[in-house]
């Protein structure tokens, strides 16, 4: 038990601090793919908990990816992100009803793409833009999620 709330604690720790924001957003679908993994594999084994537990989670991650979207920003980028996010949390609400394990491959199909995207397009150009030593520091801040700052939020992954 006391090995749970150690890890608990770091996990807590390693995304409360000043982190990168593009990291964070990278961590939250890392996260969203090993619980929507981890549900899948709980309804394979017709383990109930295990579904449950990690499916709610998994929308919770979803729910956060979508609540870290600028409000200010109405792109159809951005609309489609927001529509897809929210189609996701509803149709992962219906699996724990329905056991429909197609919705959960298509959930993780969606975050794992989503995930390339943002490797390839904001934390490369992040990394591009990294500051040299003693030249002056470029604001890489992706301008479809927040003000670049990252939101305090404790989510267990």
């Amino acid at each position: 038990m006391v090995y749970g709330n150690a890890l608990q604690s770091y996990q807590k720790a390693q995304v409360s601090g000043e982190a990168d924001p593009q990291k964070l957003i990278l961590m939250l679908y890392e996260a969203g793919i090993k619980r929507l993994r981890m549900a899948k594999d709980g309804m394979e084994k017709e383990d109930i908990q295990k579904r449950g537990e990690n499916i709610g989670k998994a929308i919770a991650i979803i729910s956060e990816l979508n609540a870290s979207l600028d409000e200010s920003i109405r792109t159809e980028e951005i609309n489609f992100l927001r529509s897809l996010y929210m189609t996701m949390m509803t149709e992962l609400t219906k699996v724990s009803l329905t056991n429909d394990i197609v919705t959960v491959e298509r959930a993780i199909k969606y975050l794992k793409e989503l995930k390339r995207i943002w490797e390839t397009s904001v934390m490369k150009a992040s990394a591009k833009q990294q500051p040299k030593q003693n030249q002056p520091s470029v604001n890489t801040s992706y301008s479809g999620y927040g003000s670049g700052q990252p939101k305090a939020h404790s989510i267990a992954v």
